[in-house]
């Protein structure tokens, strides 16, 4: 069954393509069983809920137990996928995708967690679980130590899986701390959310600069992954207007327009500040990556960034970080992002009209988000369309290249 999911056009990479996004996904029947007494309050209020994408309730849940079939791997989703729970399998799954090696994202208890840790005051989950906004934050961070917890045993199955752990703190050192921790139980990426100053730093800030190096050394990149962008924008009543009820929903996505022309806002503030602020100039060796924020923004705010630059003629210099420099970067922003950031984008994004109009060739990162709906029933196809024109190189790039700086070897 070895690769047999890989169309024709991408059999030359089969084995090698790199992919930097997937999920665990199991069933809430499941997660106190496979992750404590903490998890019990959340699985039973999703266990209440109706079905729908991407829902985790299955009543009749007969374990990962699906044929892994080439002509459906991509049209299945959801916890029911073979390798949704059992990371053994995930590992049949791989082969027959011709993928050498995936990045393994929370879903289950870590991306509520993460999302309630970073949630704005007046998300209604906030309410669900402690009688103030502090307290529903508190429980967040409990499932995501819970779920990292499991992820260590991942990290140690196989070095095929490379398992990604959030992680939260009020301080850098405890940041740190928390990073360093589960650096040296196998993680292969941190993630951190984007939604507020970490630990209440601009992550410019030199102060960063131990915790950057310590990951740079360690060759762990950053990631921003969709989940944690809630205080960002401090309330979200921008969105309660009839216009923008009634669309579809996941655990992850909406497709109302307010929410998809606004979630990418955090990270792509993120990735100007670290970029504008030299934090790659500092450290050439930090790679980050957005995951599930589209790829729509990181041309334009390349351009943009360009432009300020080129506008910035200061040639005075001050005292920074134990040397000097001058206020206008040695590279041009661009090539910061072109060097150090990693985007993925969704099957449905035009990525070829990205590549005409910034090229960017550098950045683009093929992820499946395999088992979430997400992902879409045929990513290869789709990005084979929109990137085969540009040629092998582009196309290696692509599937393999741009995306192997994020695994740790």
């Amino acid at each position: 069954m070895y690769a047999e999911a890989v169309p024709d056009a991408l059999q030359r990479y089969a084995g090698r393509i790199v992919d930097v996004d997937s999920h665990e996904m199991m069933p809430a029947q499941i997660w106190e069983d496979t992750f404590g007494e903490i998890a019990k309050p959340i699985a039973d209020l999703i266990k209440s809920q109706p079905p729908r994408p991407n829902h985790a309730s299955i009543p009749d849940y007969a374990g990962d137990v699906l044929p892994i079939e080439a002509d459906s791997i991509f049209k299945i989703k959801g916890p029911i996928c073979p390798g949704a729970v059992d990371m053994g399998r995930r590992l049949e799954v791989m082969d027959m995708m011709g993928i050498k090696s995936q990045l393994l994202f929370p879903t289950s208890i870590g991306l509520w967690g993460v999302a309630m840790a970073a949630a704005a005051d007046d998300d209604k989950m906030m309410r669900l679980f402690g009688d103030t906004p502090a307290e529903g934050r508190a429980y967040g961070r409990k499932l995501i130590d819970a779920h990292n917890e499991w992820l260590v045993g991942v990290a140690r199955a196989s070095n095929r899986m490379k398992a990604i752990a959030p992680i939260y703190g009020d301080t850098i050192p405890e940041l740190m701390d928390h990073a360093r921790r589960l650096i040296d139980s196998g993680m292969a990426g941190i993630w951190i959310a984007t939604g507020a100053p970490p630990a209440g730093v601009s992550p410019a800030h030199s102060d960063f600069d131990p915790f950057y190096a310590m990951l740079a050394e360690a060759k762990v990149a950053l990631h921003f992954h969709i989940g944690g962008f809630g205080q960002f924008i401090s309330t979200i009543e921008w969105r309660n207007a009839p216009a923008f009820e009634g669309f579809k929903w996941t655990s992850e996505i909406s497709l109302d327009p307010w929410w998809l022309s606004a979630v990418h806002l955090s990270v792509q503030n993120f990735v100007a500040t670290m970029v504008t602020g030299a934090v790659f100039d500092r450290h050439p060796d930090l790679y980050v990556c957005s995951q599930e924020h589209g790829a729509h923004w990181i041309g334009p705010l390349a351009h943009m960034l360009d432009i300020w630059h080129h506008n910035n003629h200061s040639l005075h210099e001050k005292e920074y970080t134990g040397g000097r420099m001058s206020k206008r970067l040695p590279m041009l922003p661009s090539e910061y992002i072109r060097r150090n950031v990693r985007v993925a984008p969704f099957d449905f994004e035009p990525v070829g009209e990205y590549l005409d109009k910034y090229r960017l060739d550098e950045v683009y990162c093929f992820a499946s988000d395999y088992p979430h709906v997400e992902g879409g029933s045929d990513p290869f196809g789709k990005f084979t369309a929109q990137i085969e024109r540009f040629g092998p190189e582009v196309m290696e790039k692509f599937f393999v290249k741009n995306g192997e700086v994020l695994f740790p070897r």
